[in-house]
């Protein structure tokens, strides 16, 4: 009976068809559907190989309704089988599954396959890996790093290098690191793997430091490699390293690829080679999203607003449609430039392409009428977004404070319905920036009061509306406030914090927040001069 259904199910899903290749894989439904009818004309519908190959397909193609086919295939196959269980069915369904985004239906079905005691194996494993690292599951993935261990897997280079790509990936470079030093065998996967985590969690010096490493001990970087150290150099803002490691694609014969020429690209802007970018970038003909987004947003970064929006409509007339990434950029340069009459049309492009579904463009368009003084037209893209978030609540205040109208950026403040500390931020430094020293010291204590932690933002701008009110005793509960809470002193905060006690009549802890700093620069310099200049004319008052 459980035969003839899955025969009925094949012959009611698949009326007369075209004969599928069988030996090619089937790239759509409709030709998994070619290829059911041809194995239910043979009758052999009811035999585990033709499970198998059906599911398998459905695997390949990876969307919801194959997966959906796959699962009451494997279904229909158990009833068949009186409850036999295939591994290997059950492998195809979890890949499916991690390919198509749908984590937590291949974390069921594992756990299907265990509850069944059915032990795992390597690919079961190894699939479920890489759907938490695609979904960022850092707890399902130490759990099954358990797993592994008691399975008895955990020398198996396949997994190990899974296991450090989905530590890396879920940013806890440390245990990747770690399982990494216990390796008694590594190859180009396992480096690569450590390499672009350390590379995308900002620590790039770590990440270019293992590339030269892998490189002594004996071991090519592929072009994955390649993408991880150079973009490692971009951060570093590091030409003359990025050369160094760049050097590695003629030495190992690498083509250059999309995803090189774009990570180039990006390295050649970030370190200042502007023209070195600009003609990599002119002589790809495969240019790709990826490569104009590279572009357009270090034209945006480097106050290139003009060459962004030239970049835009090149891509336009290539034919090559926008994402929210271009969109954004484009909205931050029309905004760094004041220019209305293009966010108008810019904002209109948006719109007839349905692009302002997206809360993060919109958010992008609140911001750009802001710069550009039109506050009316922020307010109605706002009241029109489906979904506010705290940015766009945060853009709108950002707005009205630019433009100076600071009792309406805190009648928003006080009507949020959730705030984070951007928003106290915001409204903080748009009290100092009006002068109202006061009322952003009486804030930043409402602030504390809450248990919102302030940043170094925050106490930049707080130690800059302590230094005009020139309030010693002050100054100094908010020095003790940065220490307590563990807040990073850098340079700008440390020179907000000198300048703080300077205006406040103390240079002596001006000169002693100086003293912790390791590297000061020529204006944090020439105000430790103007400090001392002041000694003298307070010893004679």
């Amino acid at each position: 009976m459980a035969a003839t259904s899955y025969s009925t199910l094949l012959t009611l899903t698949t009326p007369t068809q075209p004969e599928h290749n069988t030996k090619q894989p089937c790239k759509n439904m409709k030709e998994v559907k070619q290829l059911q009818a041809q194995i239910t004309k043979k009758g052999l519908s009811n035999r585990p190989m033709s499970y198998s190959k059906v599911i398998s397909s459905c695997a390949d193609i990876a969307t919801p309704e194959s997966l959906e086919y796959a699962k009451k295939a494997y279904e229909l196959f158990e009833r068949d089988e009186r409850s036999r269980v295939s591994l290997y069915m059950l492998n195809s369904l979890i890949r499916g599954y991690c390919a198509a985004g749908l984590v937590d239906e291949a974390i069921l079905t594992y756990a299907q396959i265990v509850g069944k005691g059915v032990t795992p194996d390597q690919y079961t494993v190894r699939f479920v890996l890489s759907g938490c690292a695609k979904a960022d599951l850092f707890l399902e993935g130490i759990q099954l790093h358990g797993s592994v261990l008691k399975l008895g897997l955990e020398e198996d280079l396949s997994i190990q290098n899974c296991l450090i790509h989905m530590y890396a990936v879920c940013g806890e470079i440390d245990f990747a690191k770690k399982l990494f030093d216990e390796m008694s065998e590594r190859d180009v996967v396992s480096w690569t793997s450590l390499i672009c985590g350390c590379a995308r969690r900002d620590r790039p010096k770590e990440a270019v430091s293992l590339f030269f490493e892998m490189v002594d001990a004996g071991i090519y970087p592929n072009s994955v490699t390649l993408v991880g150290a150079i973009s490692a150099c971009a951060k570093l803002r590091d030409l003359d390293l990025g050369e160094k490691v760049s050097s590695y694609i003629s030495k190992t014969g690498l083509t250059v690829n999309t995803f090189l020429a774009n990570a180039l690209v990006d390295m050649y802007m970030k370190c200042g080679a502007k023209d070195r970018a600009k003609q990599l970038f002119g002589e790809r003909v495969d240019k790709n999203l990826e490569s104009y987004n590279a572009l357009l947003s270090n034209y945006v970064r480097q106050g290139m607003e003009r060459e962004a929006l030239a970049t835009l409509v090149e891509m336009l007339q290539r034919g090559q449609q926008p994402d929210r990434v271009t969109m954004i950029s484009v909205a931050k340069a029309i905004s760094q430039l004041g220019d209305f009459a293009f966010g108008r049309q810019f904002h209109g492009y948006v719109m007839r392409n349905g692009l302002d579904d997206w809360h993060t463009v919109g958010n992008a368009i609140i911001d750009m009428y802001s710069s550009c003084g039109k506050q009316e037209l922020a307010c109605r893209v706002f009241d029109r977004m489906s979904t506010k978030s705290v940015v766009s609540w945060n853009c709108l205040i950002t707005g009205f404070a630019k433009n100076g109208n600071v009792d309406l950026a805190l009648k928003l403040f006080n009507e949020m319905p959730e705030t984070d500390v951007v928003t106290w931020n915001t409204m903080i430094g748009a009290l100092v920036r009006g002068s109202l020293f006061d009322d952003a010291i009486e804030l930043f204590k409402v602030m504390q009061n809450e248990g919102v932690k302030a940043d170094k933002v925050t106490m930049m701008s707080i130690a800059s509306a302590c230094g005009y009110l020139g309030d010693l005793d002050l100054a100094k509960w908010i020095y003790h406030c940065i220490e307590n809470q563990g807040i990073h002193r850098d340079l700008k905060l440390n020179r907000a914090l000198a300048d703080m006690f300077s205006r406040c009549g103390d240079t002596e802890s001006a000169m002693q927040v100086f003293d912790k700093v390791k590297n000061i620069d020529v204006s944090s310099w020439t105000r430790v001069i103007e400090i001392l200049n002041e000694i003298p004319k307070r010893q004679a008052v």
